[in-house]
C-alpha cells in the first residue's frame, strides 16, 4: 500500500515538472526582440548621390525609416528597394513583426560635398597623438571614411589635448557656407565628440559650433559636427578644435581627458 502511494507521488511530481519544463520551452514570441537592420551605403560622401541599402535576418519582416532625422515608428515610410540618396541626411531604421518585439533603432549619417578639390592643404598646428598619427594632412582631406575599427584605421587621428588646431588653405577664394567635422564618438574607448568649434579668417571669428550632447551617453557612431560661417568668400580658414574639458561624472573615467578623433574636415 504504502509502495502503491510512493510510486503514485513519483508519477505526480514528473508530471508537474513535464509541465514546467514545457511551459519554459514554448515561450511567447512577443518576448524576443528584432535584431537591428543593417545599414550599407555606396558612400559616406557623394558628389552626386549615393544609394542605401537596408539588410535584415528575419524574413517577413518590414523595415521602416526616416530621413528628416526623427525617431522611427510604425507611421514611418516603409523600405523596399534601394533609396538613391541626393542631399546630406541622417537616416534612421527600425525591423517590425507582428509577433516579436520591434528591433533598436540604427542610424547613419552620409554627406554631400559640394567643393571636392577645393582645399589645398591642410596645416596641422596640433600634432596628433603617437598611438593614433593617422595618415598626415592628406587623410583630412581624402574623403575617405575611417572605420569603427579605429586603432588599426590610419584615417583616425587621434587627439588627448585642450584644443587642436588646423589651418585649411584652399585653391581659391570661394563662398563656404559652412564647415563640417567628421569624428567619432566611442564612448566605451573614451573618445567623445568636441564640445565646441570655432573658425577664423585673417584672425576674425566667422564661425561657431556649440554641441553640448557631446557629454551625453550614446551609442557608438561616426558624428558628423557643422559650423555655420559668415556669408562670404574665404581663400584660408583656420579651425580650432575644443574637446570636452574633461570626461562627465557618469561616465567610468570621469575627470580625465577624453580623446578626440577625426578623420575629415569638409567644407561646403
Amino acid at each position: 500500500m504504502i509502495k502503491r502511494i510512493l510510486y503514485s507521488l513519483f508519477v505526480i511530481v514528473m508530471l508537474c515538472q513535464a509541465c514546467v519544463s514545457q511551459g519554459t520551452v514554448y515561450a511567447s514570441n512577443d518576448m524576443f526582440q528584432l535584431s537591428a537592420p543593417r545599414l550599407n551605403v555606396s558612400a559616406i560622401f557623394f558628389e552626386s548621390y549615393t544609394t542605401l541599402t537596408i539588410n535584415i535576418d528575419l524574413a517577413n519582416s518590414i523595415v521602416k525609416y526616416s530621413l528628416d532625422g526623427s525617431a522611427v515608428n510604425q507611421n514611418s515610410k516603409v523600405y523596399n528597394t534601394p533609396l538613391k540618396l541626393t542631399e546630406s541626411v541622417v537616416v534612421k531604421a527600425k525591423v517590425f513583426h507582428p509577433d516579436y518585439l520591434e528591433s533598436e533603432e540604427v542610424q547613419i549619417e552620409v554627406v554631400k560635398i559640394a567643393n571636392k578639390s577645393a582645399i589645398k592643404d591642410i596645416v596641422l598646428s596640433t600634432k596628433p597623438n603617437d598611438r593614433y598619427p593617422g595618415s598626415g594632412s592628406e587623410g583630412l582631406m581624402n574623403l575617405t571614411k575611417g572605420s569603427a575599427q579605429f586603432g588599426g584605421d590610419k584615417q583616425w587621428m587621434g587627439f588627448q589635448t585642450d584644443s587642436i588646431s588646423a589651418i585649411l588653405k584652399l585653391d581659391k577664394k570661394l563662398e563656404i557656407s559652412k564647415v563640417i567635422l567628421s569624428t567619432l564618438t566611442n564612448q566605451s574607448n573614451w573618445i567623445f565628440a568636441p564640445g565646441k568649434i570655432e573658425v577664423f579668417h585673417d584672425g576674425k571669428l566667422v564661425g561657431i559650433g556649440t554641441y553640448p550632447k557631446s557629454d551625453k551617453e550614446t551609442s557608438n557612431n561616426a558624428t558628423f559636427l557643422s559650423v555655420p560661417l559668415v556669408k562670404g568668400t574665404y581663400d584660408q580658414l583656420k579651425v580650432v578644435v575644443y574637446p570636452l574639458k574633461e570626461i562627465p561624472e557618469w561616465h567610468q573615467g570621469k575627470g580625465t581627458s577624453p580623446w578626440v578623433f577625426i578623420d575629415e574636415i569638409i567644407i561646403q
